[in-house]
């Protein structure tokens, strides 16, 4: 049946000049509007050449100074932002070290301490420890575990031995491990030379034996109690004599380094303005969701122990600007002495913070996917993950003390 065309079909289908007109009335109009939309972001971005130099001399300028300037905008022209902050046109001072937490084992909560020294592998017994499938060799962690991360570990006060607890209801007992095991005591241990996290293999380490004062002698103990625990057979490893390399990020394709079982890198720092920020970023992702269960969350829960950092700074009044930290000092209060660090890469964001440590529990949704909507693109080597604090390497040993000063050396993106 013959189809009847209105006087529009007619027009559309028999005039082509009707329809390139059509066609350039549309690429004009979002040709117009594209350009309002860059014009407004590209208006927001100062002109070194119409502003004046900021000198911040006290903290409480540093927010209005960043505000104006845009130095802290992660969508900021980075060369502008590295050329302004090289040229000191915006000074920042007093960035204190505050919070100290080594991860004795992988994976198990941390503690905070107020002095510790270090090396370039990263704080002293950071990650020292593991715990392994004794079949597979593989290294377990909270990823796959939750309730790794309710396992708690202390120094005692003579500093000898390490102390691993577990939660009250476990029905496991406290053991002893030695803290620093000499060296004929590592050839009583047995050794596991093909152990693997990730994408890392043939990690070695030593099946751990209780403490010699420990009251039970049982050289398995600490294998038994820990897989009572998990439900399975594992083993405690501490970590063997092979060095483990640190793998080459985007700016440092030929990082030479190497550590024990820490996921990749020496050192994680964050700053107490940042976390505060993905706070915020967590309440607002939260107000929008339409489940009853996501919104208004406590976000008093999201310690910023589930980031796992081990240097925390406060100070820079603004949050992120370790992002754009290269290289930094840190200057001893006590000994004045400074140590140099250099941030290797932005730390990118797995499902480990979404673990509450009190409980092992794991929630599907925070802090994970509101640092998606927020703290993408800033890792030039993985743009699509969420970013959150930034890995760094120590360029010698030395000591930090909570209180010791941080300082800027270089600026600029990794």
């Amino acid at each position: 049946m013959p189809v009847k065309m209105t006087l529009e079909s007619k027009l559309a289908f028999s005039l082509p000049w009707a329809r390139q007109v059509l066609g350039m009335v549309v690429f004009a109009g979002v040709s117009v509007l594209t350009w309002k939309a860059l014009n407004s972001r590209i208006s927001r971005y100062p002109s070194s050449g119409k502003r004046k130099p900021t000198h911040v001399s006290s903290l409480s300028d540093v927010s209005d100074a960043a505000e104006t300037e845009f130095i802290f905008d992660a969508t900021k022209n980075q060369e502008f932002v590295t050329q302004k902050l090289n040229a000191k046109e915006v000074k920042i001072s007093r960035i204190l070290s505050n919070r100290l937490m080594p991860y004795r084992e992988q994976s198990c909560r941390g503690t905070s301490v107020s002095r510790a020294n270090f090396t370039p592998s990263g704080l002293e017994n950071d990650r020292q420890w593991c715990i392994v499938d004794a079949s597979s060799h593989l290294i377990i962690t909270a990823r796959a575990f939750p309730k790794v991360g309710m396992i708690q570990d202390e120094t005692d006060s003579c500093g000898g031995r390490l102390e691993v607890a577990f939660p009250a209801e476990s029905g496991c007992e406290t053991f002893y491990v030695p803290l620093k095991p000499t060296i004929n005591v590592l050839k009583t241990w047995n050794i596991i030379d093909d152990c693997s996290v990730h994408s890392f293999t043939d990690i070695d380490g030593y099946i751990t034996e209780p403490h010699p004062a420990s009251p039970d002698k049982d050289s398995a103990l600490c294998s038994a109690t820990l897989s009572h625990f998990f439900g399975k057979q594992v083993h405690l490893m501490y970590k063997g004599p092979r060095f483990r390399p640190s793998p080459p990020t985007w700016s440092f394709p030929e990082l030479d380094v190497h550590v024990n079982y820490q996921d990749a890198y020496p050192l994680l720092v964050v700053s107490e303005e940042s976390f505060r920020s993905v706070k915020n970023m967590v309440s607002k992702w939260s107000e929008e969701q339409d489940k009853d269960e996501l919104k208004n969350l406590d976000t008093d829960s999201l310690v910023l122990e589930r980031y796992r950092p081990n240097i925390v700074f406060e100070g820079a009044s603004v949050p992120f600007a370790e992002d754009m930290w290269k290289e930094i000092t840190i200057t001893s209060t006590s000994t004045a002495e400074a140590t140099s660090f250099t941030l290797v890469a932005k730390c990118t964001r797995c499902m480990l913070p979404n673990i509450d440590p009190a409980s092992g529990v794991r929630n599907m949704s925070v802090p994970s996917k509101p640092l998606l909507k927020f703290r993408t693109g800033l890792d030039p080597g993985r743009l699509e993950d969420a970013c959150f604090g930034c890995n760094a390497v120590p360029v010698k040993e030395g000591v930090l003390s909570v209180g010791d000063v941080v300082s800027v050396q270089t600026w600029g993106y990794v």
